[in-house]
């Protein structure tokens, strides 16, 4: 039970959250992208950072009340999701990267332009036990198809754990390879084959244990599907 507000772009539903329930201080993950740690930072709230391990869980334990913003990595981290939710109560899940997740936490937020060709566009939604509940569109099957095919011609070379029956939004199919070698081989493959790869995020220390994820991880699209898929979405 969800009530539904929108705005143009992913770090505005977030600066809004913070700013209305005037948060004094959130976690966020090292590993993300730079445009929210500086709208965290943008609205005076004070970001706490903390690391992810292999499987993209936080390294450590929150006090039970503290705000976490946590990101659904790629699409494919619902059940660390699940298991986050059933704990902190104040849980807010960046859903950037798996716009067809339906809601959970305290409060999640998605951005509509990485999946559907528009401009800009975000959702920001805020339990609210007085408000019933929607219907969500889901996923493209050509898209969770798209998914499974690379996950089945990668799977056995990744070095993530990945579950591709519980992926129920992904963006991309994000793939680790072996060493940063193998890994620049393999984009310059699929740049070859028309794919344009991008690194996320920006490049962290040697000693944290992300620096893997910017070095050796592809993550590589799925297609982008048009605006007509949103008539569905209430």
């Amino acid at each position: 039970m969800y009530e539904k507000l929108k705005f143009d772009y992913a770090h505005s539903s977030l600066e809004y959250l913070i700013k209305f329930y005037k948060i004094k201080e959130i976690y966020i993950p090292y590993y993300l992208c730079d445009v929210i740690r500086h709208s965290v930072i943008k609205t005076g709230c004070k970001p706490l950072f903390y690391h992810i391990d292999d499987n993209f869980m936080p390294q450590k334990d929150f006090e039970k009340n503290s705000f976490i913003l946590y990101p659904n990595y790629f699409g494919i981290c619902d059940k660390n999701v699940n298991e986050m939710e059933k704990i902190y109560p104040n849980l807010i899940v960046d859903n950037a990267h798996s716009f067809f997740s339906p809601p959970q936490g305290f409060a999640c937020f998605n951005s509509t332009r990485k999946f559907i060709r528009v401009e800009y566009g975000s959702h920001l939604y805020i339990k609210n036990n007085n408000k019933e509940d929607e219907k969500y569109t889901k996923c493209p099957k050509s898209r969770l198809e798209e998914f499974k095919n690379l996950h089945e011609y990668y799977g056995e070379y990744n070095n993530i754990k990945i579950d591709s029956e519980s992926a129920r939004s992904p963006f991309c199919y994000p793939l680790l390879a072996e060493s940063e070698n193998e890994a620049d081989e393999i984009v310059k493959d699929l740049e070859i084959h028309g794919k344009t790869i991008y690194r996320y995020w920006n490049n962290l220390p040697k000693s944290y244990n992300e620096y893997k994820f910017y070095k050796r991880l592809i993550p590589i699209p799925l297609k982008i599907h048009p605006a007509k898929v949103l008539q569905t979405d209430c």
